[in-house]
């Protein structure tokens, strides 16, 4: 059974700049059968925002055989499958994406862009696999991936609202304040975000899925040209989460009883 927390800690590190358009990491998170899907978006502060790049992430999990990963040469690894185009929202997989390939839904579904690039802390074969490879399922300290086009359409904020129903929303809070080295930012505000990763927990609820997810992001800012980098802070799952899953849950019962 998998299971994760995700947390997002900024460091001092970090360059603090988050009164341009970077508001800090939002997960969305749903039952999918047997399976615990997340989805990690940057949020952002306009439609024009784009994403830049996620650094010095470090992530793990309690769960047992680490985060799940589909078995195949192209979608073994973190990188999304840019040959296949198998990487979507609603796979049972796991893989980092710099936004949505054609910056929206095609036919209904989202796919992973084609210009994410992993850093070189994406050591071995955790990006880029080789035929006796085994499946990555943890994620290097300090890993990163960006954009290798910023202007491309991929690099598309969209509505978090629209794209997101059926999920639950988890917002990063803001800890000691905002703009000053080593604080982290509260997505809560955030409208509008940059798909960044999309996590799977096969064979797991919600109720049992903990990970840990730190790190930051660069964006650039649309209207002010700047670019923010920090830190956020994310847990998955967290009580707001829970109660929401519950209550949805006394409906469906009551809806199948009536």
């Amino acid at each position: 059974m998998k299971t994760v927390t995700v947390a997002v800690v900024g460091t001092a590190s970090l360059v603090a700049s988050a009164d341009a358009g970077w508001l800090g990491f939002v997960a969305f998170a749903k039952q999918s059968g047997a399976n615990v899907m997340v989805d990690i978006f940057c949020g952002v502060s306009n439609s024009s925002d784009k994403f830049l790049s996620v650094f010095n992430l470090n992530a793990s999990t309690t769960a047992p055989g680490g985060f799940y990963q589909q078995a195949g040469f192209y979608t073994k690894t973190w990188r999304p499958d840019a040959v296949n185009f198998t990487d979507t929202r609603s796979s049972v997989d796991s893989f980092m994406t710099a936004g949505c390939y054609s910056g929206a839904a095609y036919g209904g579904e989202y796919y992973a862009s084609t210009n994410t690039n992993g850093d070189p802390n994406f050591t071995g074969t955790s990006w880029n696999a080789s035929p006796a490879s085994a499946a990555a399922t943890t994620i290097p300290a300090l890993a990163g991936w960006y954009t290798g086009d910023p202007t491309s359409v991929d690099n598309q904020a969209i509505n978090l609202a629209a794209a997101n129903s059926g999920y639950v929303r988890i917002d990063s809070v803001a800890t000691n304040g905002s703009g000053t080295s080593g604080s982290t930012v509260g997505s809560a505000g955030a409208t509008y975000g940059i798909w960044c990763a999309h996590l799977c927990f096969a064979n797991s609820t919600l109720s049992s899925v903990y990970a840990t997810w730190t790190g930051a992001a660069s964006i650039k800012d649309g209207v002010t040209g700047s670019t923010s980098s920090q830190g956020s802070t994310l847990v998955i799952p967290a009580p707001s989460a829970l109660a929401l899953l519950s209550l949805a849950g006394i409906a469906n019962r009551r809806r199948r009883e009536g």
